[in-house]
């Protein structure tokens, strides 16, 4: 099975692989649902029973998660509270919709066959900006 991962632009791969941020995460899981949640949430520290309040991680899990996360350099911790570090929340939130559409296109190839189809081909080196623009939309 073929998955179709949509375009993103040249200079926002660059600017990924200029920060050489390592993203292991998996779509679906406790660390993804935990993530999103302090992208979104990116004012305040949260402790880990709040953040298994505001989401579906079960309490038992959600520390053990947050460690992970934190291990993994994707979120700071002080005083026990968990938050995206701000220099790098637009670089997670790019990565979390990436990895978003991945999961969509895992789960949904014939549709995403078919939208491809009916958008043509994004390499077409005489594609015009705004041709280039409709078909990341």
């Amino acid at each position: 099975m073929t998955t179709m991962m949509e375009p993103v632009r040249v200079d926002e791969l660059q600017e990924r692989e200029a920060a050489e941020l390592d993203f292991p995460i998996n779509p679906g899981t406790n660390e993804e649902t935990a993530l999103r949640f302090l992208a979104a949430n990116p004012e305040f520290g949260w402790p880990p029973a709040k953040i298994a309040d505001r989401t579906d991680i079960n309490e038992g899990s959600v520390t053990k998660t947050m460690q992970r996360l934190y291990e993994k350099n994707l979120v700071d911790r002080i005083s026990g509270r968990y938050f995206v570090n701000p220099e790098l929340q637009e670089e997670i939130t790019g990565l979390l919709g990436d990895l978003h559409n991945v999961a969509q296109s895992q789960a949904h190839p014939e549709q995403n066959k078919q939208m491809s189809d009916q958008r043509g081909d994004i390499s077409d080196p005489h594609a015009s900006e705004d041709e280039v623009d409709e078909l990341l939309e």
